[in-house]
């Protein structure tokens, strides 16, 4: 049979509000547990208490002040949603204009602005080594130069060189590497090898040494090529337009880009000639029988002086050295060296 329990509303309602002590709130609940009437009642009081609960925070609630910060909400997002139009808008109008800056107006303007040329030039005396915009790298002889763009466009990496040159050709099997001798009479044309170009105006025989892979050497305006393998050298003769190919030396041809000069049974004028590009003197032979002088040799850090005392050692000659002499224009003249056999 069920207990009929009477409690007064104000002890349910401190129930419900949780403020009973512990142990009255347990017979409460054990109270509650026999008797459906008392649990209808807690039930009512407490959707009543929690409806008064609602009511009082509503009364509590600044309206004005809550649509102000709904209204600022609102206008947040509908800013935001047209700033995102406005600027997938601008998106689909500025990305092409930006690729064609980026693809047309770049490019053209780096093809149509003038050619910047770098010239190297190496004094007597020195050996300049220097890097190339492909990473080429050229060792430079004295008394030489070499001209080229301070950029390669297109698919030749041209170079221009007078003098003699060692190139070691950074490997490109499409953009070939080009040297052009004085008057672009003779090129020579590679895609990554080593090899040295002796070339000064004036000389009666152009040289082409490969060290290593192969090279095309072609007389510019004639039907004249010859390709060269290692250990081969080519020889062109600018007044004939002729050209030729023979076993090389190629160390004896190569060594002056590690500081030293090589003759392997070399007559005096060509040794002569070596010399005076060398130290930037003018040597002159008095007579024509110096010319039949054959010498073998290897010169590393020795001056002028010194060579010519080892010359002379080996050879009945003499030699005389003249001082510089300064002219109008504050220049100075350079050194003659005077040659004579003492018989």
């Amino acid at each position: 049979m069920e207990e009929t329990v009477n409690i007064d509303e104000s002890y349910i309602i401190m129930y419900i509000e949780g403020k009973l002590p512990d142990e009255e709130r347990r017979v409460f609940e054990q109270q509650m547990s026999v008797s459906s009437d008392l649990q209808q009642t807690v039930a009512d009081l407490s959707r009543l208490w929690h409806l008064s609960g609602l009511r009082n925070e509503q009364r509590n609630i600044d309206t004005p002040a809550a649509w102000r910060i709904v209204s600022r909400k609102v206008a947040r997002s509908l800013f935001l949603g047209k700033a995102w139009n406005l600027a997938r808008t601008a998106a689909a109008v500025l990305l092409p204009l930006w690729l064609i800056y980026q693809y047309v107006w770049i490019p053209w303007q780096e093809r149509s602005r003038p050619e910047e040329i770098v010239t190297i030039t190496a004094v007597p005396g020195m050996v300049v080594r220097t890097t190339l915009p492909d990473g080429s790298q050229v060792w430079l002889n004295a008394g030489s130069s070499l001209s080229y763009p301070s950029r390669f466009a297109g698919r030749e990496r041209t170079v221009r060189l007078t003098g003699e040159a060692y190139f070691k050709v950074t490997s490109d099997r499409k953009n070939r590497f080009d040297v052009l001798t004085p008057g672009g009479q003779m090129k020579v044309s590679a895609y990554g090898t080593e090899f040295n170009v002796y070339a000064h105006p004036g000389d009666s025989c152009y040289e082409v040494t490969l060290a290593r892979g192969n090279v095309d050497v072609s007389a510019v305006g004639s039907q004249g090529m010859v390709t060269l393998d290692a250990g081969q050298k080519a020889l062109f003769r600018p007044e004939s337009g002729t050209m030729s190919k023979q076993p090389a030396d190629t160390y004896a041809d190569t060594a002056w880009k590690d500081g030293k000069m090589v003759f392997r049974r070399r007559h005096l004028d060509h040794i002569a000639e070596k010399l005076s590009r060398k130290f930037g003197v003018t040597i002159r032979l008095e007579d024509d029988k110096l010319k039949d002088y054959v010498y073998t040799a290897t010169f590393t850090d020795e001056s002028l002086e010194d060579i010519l005392d080892l010359l002379k050692r080996s050879a009945p000659l003499t030699y005389t050295i003249s001082g510089q002499r300064q002219l109008g224009n504050h220049t100075y003249t350079r050194r003659t060296v005077s040659i004579k056999t003492m018989y």
